[in-house]
């Protein structure tokens, strides 16, 4: 079942100068977040349930579940690939 979608951190215009990619990946989280928010708003049953099991009752369902994991996936991915860019140097003057 999904988490509540965090909000990544836009970067700053020095960030995406120094790698431009993370412009549309900062894109990419967004749409992925409202994505999930919409899977669920669309099959309630993805929503957790008391037991912490999730009740995916239809074909629907299933397949809504697999999008928000596969999200999910990507998701961390990206955020894999944030955490390798090298570090930006140190503005020593």
């Amino acid at each position: 079942m999904p988490r509540r979608p965090s909000r990544p951190r836009l970067p700053t215009p020095d960030e995406i100068a120094r790698s431009p990619e993370l412009a549309i990946l900062a894109a990419i989280e967004n749409a992925l977040d409202i994505a999930i928010v919409a899977l669920v708003a669309a099959q309630p049953e993805l929503q957790p349930t008391a037991d912490q099991h999730d009740a995916t009752s239809t074909a629907v369902a299933s397949a809504a579940d697999l999008v928000v994991t596969c999200t999910q996936s990507l998701a961390a991915a990206i955020a894999d690939y944030r955490a390798a860019l090298p570090a930006p140097p140190y503005d020593l003057t």
